[in-house]
Order: structure tokens, then sequence, then C-alpha cells
């Protein structure tokens, strides 16, 4: 038996994968139903393809340019391909794709305990998990031989392996009715946001999602944020916490592994995690069926993740001289054809081609060699 905790998309990704090796496979959903509360901005990139095709029935829209705003008012237009998805169609796509393999997915199942039989030490020992439901009443005590922690940024699994909790964004997103070039997201830097960024993406003309990202007073920064665009109706409030790619989190101990948000594989340049959430599902499962190497398998993965997490670095430094001094550099004819052709989901191969076909960037590598001995002190 493995047992998956959590059936957002990773979990429900990875359990697509193991079932159809044959193996018996549930997972445990708090909530009550798949995809909600929606929790993500939902815009991927064209990597997304890498693990899966992209249905028509769960794309909202279709971008062809990321518009960069520096704090002193100006722009820059990055031509893109990425979409717009409805994250509650897509989840309950992989979910019943999990499910058409064989796998069981049990809602309103909240696990609120892990522990292992006996000692507890050696590998092949029953891991024991307490179930509880929505109002934490305790139902049953399961037995499993591998658990899965897909379980959020808050992960249980995690936890019980010994990892401490992440440092994290707060991220506060409205579904508004304001007018809005469909084509075009944008996203927006500045002091007033501090720690990340904030942005507008477009469902349609009358319709986008608009939130920010931060370190601290959350709700405080999203009022300031939203009062920019003027009159706009609110449809509906979103929001979550966004982990912070560490790359000494523990991934696995014996027959449990963590994987996603719970893993910390969140590229923290965008705060994004689906794709490199579900490519570690995937590497995952070619360790638990091939007897290789977790870490080694993300190996691809985790590299992009550093890299991610060494520009964060960076930009956590930047004053707004900086950024503005950034998206002048950006708007050159030289880093749109970088830009053009490489998406967020290859930072190691955008820094590289960047520093190559545009020196200036060198100007801002006194701030990186700031952030590693920071790093390393």
């Amino acid at each position: 038996m493995i047992t998956i905790i959590g059936a957002g998309p990773v979990g429900c990704h990875a359990a697509a994968l193991l079932a159809k090796k044959g193996r018996q496979v549930r997972v445990f959903e708090e909530h009550g139903s798949i995809g909600r509360p929606v929790q993500c901005t939902g815009i991927v990139t064209k990597s997304i393809s890498e693990v899966l095709r992209l249905r028509n029935e769960f794309i909202v829209n279709r971008l062809r340019y990321a518009r960069l705003h520096a704090p002193d008012g100006g722009s820059v237009d990055i031509k893109t391909r990425d979409v717009v998805i409805d994250r509650a169609r897509f989840d309950n796509h992989i979910a019943e794709q999990a499910k058409k393999n064989g796998a069981e997915i049990l809602l309103n199942s909240r696990v609120t305990g892990i522990r292992r039989s006996s000692d507890g030490k050696s590998k092949g020992r029953k891991i024991k998990i307490r179930i509880a439901d929505k109002n934490r009443r305790k139902i049953r005590v399961d037995e499993t031989d591998i658990l899965v922690g897909a379980d959020g940024p808050k992960s249980l699994v995690s936890r019980f392996i010994g990892n401490k909790m992440p440092e994290f964004w707060v991220g506060v997103q409205a579904v508004v009715k304001m007018p809005v070039d469909a084509r075009t997201y944008s996203v927006y830097f500045g002091d007033d946001i501090p720690g990340f960024f904030g942005w507008v993406v477009p469902e349609n003309e009358s319709r986008a999602r608009v939130g920010i990202a931060t370190t601290r007073n959350p709700n405080t920064v999203f009022k300031r944020f939203i009062k920019r665009f003027g009159k706009c109706k609110i449809m509906e409030m979103q929001g979550g916490l966004i982990p912070r790619y560490d790359p000494r989190t523990r991934l696995y101990d014996d027959d449990i592994y963590v994987v996603g948000d719970a893993a910390t594989q969140v590229k923290a340049t965008t705060g994004g995690g689906l794709v490199p959430g579900m490519k570690a599902a995937e590497c995952m499962t070619r360790t638990i069926f091939g007897n290789k190497s977790y870490a080694r398998e993300l190996a691809g993965v985790s590299r992009e993740l550093a890299t991610s997490l060494l520009l964060r670095k960076m930009l956590d430094r930047f004053d707004e001289h900086d950024y503005n001094r950034l998206i002048e550099i950006c708007g050159s004819e030289k880093m749109k054809n970088v830009l053009d052709k490489d998406d967020r989901d290859r930072p190691s191969k955008i820094v590289f081609k960047s520093l190559i076909k545009e020196p200036k960037l060198l100007l801002f590598m006194k701030t990186l060699f700031r952030a590693k001995r920071v790093e390393n002190a």
C-alpha cells in the first residue's frame, strides 16, 4: 500500500503514476472537493507540456505578452506563450486520471498523526497514520508501506521526517471585474510590495486575477496595490502560503517521501510550483520502482530551483533603482530575444544566455556575490 497525503495536482499526479505501475494507492484529502480552495494564480509556462498535455477545457486564456512594470513607471513587454488555467478543472482532471489508473481518493479526510510501528527505525516497518474527518473527530488508524507527503507548505509529513517549517511568502489574490488587455499579464515591482511582486493576470477583457505576494502585512499591501486600478468589482478572494525553496530540506526517510510544496519545490523567483512539483512526482515514482536515489533523480529539478533561489537572494537586495535599471536592460533587443525563447522553468538557461548577450547585467553581479556571502556566513 502507498498512501499519499494531499490531493492537489502534485499528489494526484504521483497517485496516477504509482497506480499505473500496479501498486495499491490511496490519497487522503482534507477538503471536501478537489481544486478548492484556489491558492494559485493559475498561470503556467509552456514547460507544462513536458508533464502533460493541456486540454482546451481547462484553458481560460492564452497570453502573448508579459509586461514588467518598473517602480519609476516604465515598462517592458516580453513575448510569452504562457496560459491561464482553471485550477479546479485542471486539478479534477489529474484526480480523474489517478482514479482511472486505480487510485482511491478519500475527501474530508485529514491526517492528524503519523508514527512508525515497533521501533520505527528499519526500512520495511509499517507506517501508521491517524485520519480524522473535517471536524477533526478520529475516524481510524491506517497502515501503509510507503507514505508520500504532498500536503502543502505546512506539511505534517515533512515535519515528521525532521524538517522545520520553511520560510513563506503570503499570497493574496482577488478575481475582479475590470477592463484589461486580455493578451497581456502584468508584473509590478517596488518597495510597496516587500519581498516579492504584484500581478494582474487576465482571464478575458473584463475579468482578471489581481494579487500580491509579500513577506509582511499581506492584506495591507494588497489593499494598497489594488487601489492603483481604480474601481473594480471583487468577485472572489483567494490566497495561500508560498514556501521558499530550501535545498537543505530532507526529501525522504526510508519509505517516507515529500514532494511539491511539502518539499519546498517552488521557484523562488515567481512562486510557481506546479511544473517542478509534478516533475518531482515523476522522479519519486522512478525512485520507488527503480531502487534509485531520489536526490539523484531530482538533480535537474533541483538545479533549476537552486538557480531561482540564487536569483531571489539577489532580488531581495534590490532597491527601486536596481529594479528600474534591470527592467530597462530587459527592454533591449538582445534581452528580448533571450527572454522570448526560454521560459521561467528554465532559469539556468536564461541566466547563462542573458549574461552572454547582455554584459550590462554584470552590473548586478556585485549584489549576487553579496547574496552568496550572506548565505555562506
